[in-house]
């Protein structure tokens, strides 16, 4: 079988046969932007899923596809939850489609972000998916850091840049993904020097990590923002999402 990486972008082709919006999501993106920092032998892992992101209006074509490239639907989780999300199996490889939004500890809108890269999402938005994991765990830790030795922050999204404005702003109207993703970027730099690698590169993630930070504070925060600050950690500001499938 081909590797996760070959195999996500066979999956990607035969959606784009069928007319279907679909981008890979999680370290798979990550490896695909970042090659250079997921190839690094203290940030390589295993991956064990492919998650994609897609449209609510592609996921009948999705099916199609899905079909002629051996994918075997979890039908009844797709009957209850097909309205936002798809399960599918590639032998014992899970493949999770989130359709119009990303969804997991934190909610956001990425439809009309979809369009913005080829093959993947945004790099901000794909840094924001594991900076939102409230249990986030050492192989999400290894692919942050694997995305920040490639990409700097930046202006706007580009090869090597991240939109520092775009993550500010979104978390500027949204208390619980902040105090989320500014606890993650914390647990990020305390777990650096575990990871052993060479003393510039440790450099340029903690550079990046602490100016991401501080774009994020400096950002005015709406009134809903500040509302939510104030009831702070009395009330719980994160989802747990429930694992699906085996």
């Amino acid at each position: 079988m081909a590797n996760p990486l070959e195999r996500a972008l066979e999956i990607i082709r035969a959606a784009e046969e069928e007319g279907a919006v679909l981008k890979i999501l999680g370290g798979l993106a990550i490896a695909k932007l970042a090659p250079s920092g997921s190839s690094h032998p203290s940030l390589k892992r295993v991956y064990k899923d492919i998650d994609f992101i897609s449209n609510k209006e592609s996921s009948k074509k999705l099916k199609k596809a899905f079909e002629k490239v051996g994918l075997r639907p979890e039908e009844r989780f797709n009957a209850l939850h097909g309205y936002n999300r798809l399960l599918y199996y590639d032998g014992e490889k899970r493949i999770d489609v989130f359709l119009d939004e990303f969804r997991m500890c934190h909610t956001w809108n990425l439809k009309d972000r979809l369009s913005h890269y080829k093959i993947t999402i945004p790099p901000s938005d794909l840094l924001l998916t594991k900076l939102q994991i409230y249990e986030i765990n050492e192989k999400d830790i290894k692919d942050t850091v694997a995305f920040l030795v490639d990409f700097s922050a930046g202006e706007k999204d580009s090869e090597n840049t991240f939109d520092v404005n775009y993550i500010a702003k979104l978390l500027a109207n949204d208390w619980g993904f902040y105090k989320t993703v500014t606890l993650n970027i914390d647990r990020v730099l305390q777990y650096l020097p575990n990871l052993n690698l060479e003393e510039n590169l440790s450099k340029k993630v903690e550079n990046e990590l602490k100016t991401l930070r501080q774009k994020i504070e400096e950002e005015p925060k709406s009134l809903k923002w500040k509302m939510r600050a104030k009831i702070g950690e009395k009330v719980r500001w994160y989802e747990l999402p429930e694992e699906v499938g085996n």
